[in-house]
């Protein structure tokens, strides 16, 4: 019964520390993002088809990262079953 209850609780810090850190990780992605776009906006040194180039890449970047954190949320689903009985 112990060893049941260890390892649900090594589950759980597990799920808690893998989603902390990609939740650190987006925060630091979108502020990177939201930083480029303002220089951006504020360069005349860069081309318009420059900028559109970089904001298409940087849209590229932020759906990847959403499907990346679908497919670790899907991927822990099957922790969660085990955590909740």
């Amino acid at each position: 019964m112990e060893t049941n209850l260890i390892a649900k609780q090594t589950l759980q810090i597990y799920r808690a520390t893998l989603t902390q850190t990609l939740d650190a990780a987006l925060a630091v992605q979108d502020q990177s993002q939201k930083t480029l776009e303002i220089l951006l906006d504020q360069s005349s040194l860069v081309p318009q088809e420059g900028k559109r180039a970089i904001n298409d890449w940087l849209e590229t970047c932020r759906q990847q990262t959403t499907a990346m954190k679908s497919v670790i949320d899907e991927g822990l689903r099957p922790f969660d079953l085990h955590t909740e009985e």
